[in-house]
């Protein structure tokens, strides 16, 4: 190993984690870590078990079976179980879960039972300091905004140095217009205090824009596990890939050793070793749109445009073929319906699946 290579630990160790409601996997042998101070976010659709993963890691379900390890201590496994109050992980509920009847300041005191009364006032007021709310100590939660609530709840989750916090879509009960700014602070608060956080939501745009690791979930089992640009650019699966946006579908023929299709012919990749059907998928920014024939470009019509603000999208009917395919181009460029423009696409850059691809079928993409 190199002598400058630093090694972070696993703070947290999942191992072959498995719940189970009555003959229903809500999370079936899930195994992953998270390092000292990385932001993890489970990814998926409701009912996909990312909920139940955090409760499970916070001491709030029992695991069926499995291990859940923070750092060198076991916190559950078949053999001891640590108690929630005894696990030292902060934990911020979807609805905040501030009590209405206690102040600011009490609300983030009540966290601190464990530690001597006189320090408790100190810690807190530091707490709501290091989220900009010292202003609001002595409020009450219903005369704050979302955003403020969110930040009182952040502070009173830190305010006891947890060795993990949990937060469950703490940013979907936020004005739209909010959203960004106060997830971008609560990233910048988690990553100045070096906090190993656990993030649920089912928003791709949110995780790809917070997370060092994204963990994507479906019917209780991992899909993949990697970084942002793992998940998005090298999905394992169909399922993988159409998460993450609108996928543009193409078919492939099979013939000396390549694939053929429309825009092009490409070797078979590796991965594909079946001499079941592949197909092509791309995503709608991929596809290259212009007003001038190149080389392997195809001749399309405009069907509609709509104007997104920051792009159009475009819905484009291939002339030559009976296919339907959606793009993103700038803004700045204008486009009109029944206008011709000319298609090409890099096809190294594409994913590529069998036909009968499923969740269940982990295959690569190149």
């Amino acid at each position: 190993m190199n002598a400058h290579t630093v090694t972070l630990a696993n703070v947290l160790t999942i191992q072959k984690l498995s719940k189970k409601f009555g003959e229903r996997f809500a999370v079936n042998q899930a195994s992953w870590s998270a390092q000292s101070g990385q932001i993890i976010c489970l990814l998926g659709h409701s009912g996909c078990g990312k909920t139940t993963m955090l409760r499970l890691i916070a001491g709030l379900e029992t695991p069926t079976e499995g291990s859940i390890q923070l750092e060198r201590k076991v916190l559950w496994d078949p053999y001891q179980q640590v108690q929630a109050e005894e696990r030292n992980i902060g934990f911020v509920f979807q609805d905040y879960a501030l009590f209405p009847h206690l102040s600011v300041l009490e609300n983030v005191m009540f966290g601190l039972k464990k530690i001597p009364k006189h320090e408790r006032q100190s810690i807190a007021e530091n707490a709501l300091k290091h989220v900009s709310m010292s202003h609001h100590i002595h409020s009450y939660p219903h005369t704050l905004s979302g955003g403020e609530q969110q930040r009182v709840a952040l502070a009173r989750a830190l305010a006891p140095k947890p060795h993990v916090l949990l937060m469950d879509e703490p940013f979907s009960n936020l004005d739209h217009r909010l959203r960004d700014q106060i997830r971008q602070s609560t990233i910048e608060i988690l990553k100045q205090t070096s906090t190993t956080t656990i993030i649920v939501t089912h928003d791709p745009e949110e995780a790809l824009q917070i997370a060092d690791q994204i963990i994507l979930m479906h019917q209780g089992k991992i899909i993949q596990s990697g970084t942002p640009k793992q998940l998005y650019f090298q999905p394992k699966t169909l399922f993988a890939a159409r998460y993450f946006s609108d996928l543009n579908e193409i078919k492939t023929q099979i013939q000396d050793q390549q694939l053929h299709t429309i825009f092009g012919n490409i070797a078979i990749p590796k991965h594909l070793t079946s001499n079941n059907e592949i197909r092509c998928y791309f995503r709608p920014h991929q596809l290259r749109v212009n007003r001038i024939k190149t080389e392997n470009s195809l001749a399309a019509k405009i069907i509609s445009s709509n104007f997104l603000g920051y792009s159009q999208l475009l819905k484009l009917k291939i002339e030559a073929e009976d296919k339907v395919l959606i793009a993103y181009v700038e803004y700045s460029q204008h486009y009109d319906q029944a206008d011709t423009v000319y298609l090409s696409l890099d096809l190294s850059q594409c994913f590529f699946y069998e036909a009968n691809d499923s969740i269940e079928t982990h295959q690569s993409s190149t």
